[in-house]
């Protein structure tokens, strides 16, 4: 007898599972990645590439090969708000980040970091510290950046130490992450973008201290203590939200300037051969502005409004 519709919409994750998404393409047009469930009831999703030339697709890793049927840690606090936010509800590999031309893609599974071989096929495992959040390598392929306990860091790809570009002691400050609005009401869930060359990375700085405290409860684990967050209701205090340019080399770092009273928002960001760029909106949005971004002095310029 077949499922009923409540039954079939749960076991495939309101129709989910089995199709191809998140596709991303290499600059040449030579390949194309994309996540895939193996079924319609199978909530391990892998990721897989398309060789356009061959015009076959191909398994690049499967997550079950890198940490087993089932992780064995729970999720990073970061990556269950990002989830939640996004409202994703596979398993596996759910988001994923490459290189310019798709020769390699970052992956954090169970909070650790893997860099996949989009050519070859395969991943492995560097050795950072746990856990890792958001890596998203440079766009030659070079290094990999990645959010831990609250702070930016880097890794090389071959045989590189991990280093710490931006960070702060004080745990309600974080570098590279996605505040709570944005995420939730401007599906912005980054916080970090590389520059074209991948020396420099563009920033977030968020500063929760003037957002209320509110504890949540879980009442299917009632033997677990309620957890506080930074919750902004409508009306209340947002987060403090600075840009930055990181530059790796010297490791200095620029403030992004414009008028934070009247947009406080920062709305999207981008960084291609043209310069950075940013959209911030005003607490009302109603009004946005896109700015070009003078990477070494900080300065901004209106393109549009």
């Amino acid at each position: 007898m077949a499922d009923s519709f409540p039954r079939q919409k749960a076991r495939t994750r309101n129709f989910t599972l089995g199709a191809p998404r998140s596709f991303q393409i290499a600059a040449d047009g030579s390949r194309v990645t994309f996540l895939r469930a193996p079924a319609g009831d199978d909530p391990s999703t892998a990721l897989w590439a398309f060789d356009v030339a061959e015009q076959r697709e191909r398994l690049v890793v499967d997550p079950r090969g890198l940490i087993g049927r089932e992780a064995d840690q729970p999720l990073p606090q970061e990556e269950r708000a990002r989830r939640e936010r996004a409202r994703e509800t596979a398993e596996g590999i759910v988001s994923y980040a490459i290189d310019r031309d798709a020769r390699v893609a970052a992956v954090a599974l169970d909070g650790r970091l893997f860099v996949a071989d989009l050519v070859r096929g395969g991943a492995r495992e560097l050795p950072t510290p746990r856990p890792v959040f958001d890596p998203r390598p440079d766009p030659s392929g070079r290094r990999v950046a990645f959010v831990l306990e609250r702070a930016l860091h880097v890794i090389g790809l071959e045989g590189g130490a991990v280093s710490q570009l931006a960070g702060e002691p004080d745990p309600l400050v974080s570098w590279g992450l996605a505040e709570f609005v944005a995420a939730e009401e401007m599906a912005r869930h980054r916080g970090y973008w590389w520059s074209p060359a991948g020396d420099a990375l563009l920033t977030t700085r968020v500063d929760e201290s003037p957002v209320q405290e509110l504890w949540i409860a879980a009442p299917a684990e009632p033997e677990s203590p309620a957890r506080a967050v930074r919750y902004p209701p409508a009306g209340t205090a947002n987060a403090l939200v600075e840009v930055h340019v990181v530059d790796l080399e010297s490791g200095s770092r620029t403030p992004v300037s414009w008028d934070q009273q009247a947009f406080p928002y920062l709305a999207a960001a981008h960084w291609d051969e043209r310069g950075p760029l940013i959209a911030v909106q005003s607490r009302d949005q109603r009004r946005l502005l896109t700015l070009a971004v003078d990477p070494t002095s900080g300065h901004t310029s209106t393109l549009a409004e």
